[in-house]
């Protein structure tokens, strides 16, 4: 058998995360006092199975990164295929004015646990 020689190349950082990011996206809801918002998020993984831990990035110029700093708590939603294109428009667009809920007619729904829906 032959081996093949590899070589190593060079290749932009700013173009690395077409092959890093996680994937599928989920969303993530927050809330904080009167606020609520809804983003897509493609950087998260799992920390822990049991109890179950999930780290994620928000980066600090999202609208949801306030929310869930100052609440200290999110859901992460995973959608259905169905939703594609809603998780791309919600991923297009800021919280900061505009009620992504109602823009995209999904439904806030209460959680258990915490406060964001």
């Amino acid at each position: 058998m032959k081996s093949r020689n590899y070589h190593k190349k060079d290749f932009p950082v700013s173009e690395a995360r077409i092959y890093l990011e996680p994937a599928p996206a989920v969303l993530l809801s927050s809330f904080y006092k009167d606020r609520n918002n809804i983003m897509a998020m493609g950087w998260y993984t799992i920390l822990e199975f049991t109890p179950s831990l999930v780290g994620c990035m928000i980066s600090s110029g999202n609208y949801s990164f306030e929310l869930v700093r100052n609440s200290r708590e999110c859901v992460i939603n995973i959608p259905t295929f169905g939703l594609a294109e809603t998780l791309v428009a919600i991923g297009n667009c800021s919280g900061y004015n505009l009620d992504k809920f109602e823009k995209f007619g999904l439904t806030p729904q209460k959680a258990v646990k915490v406060k964001a829906p």
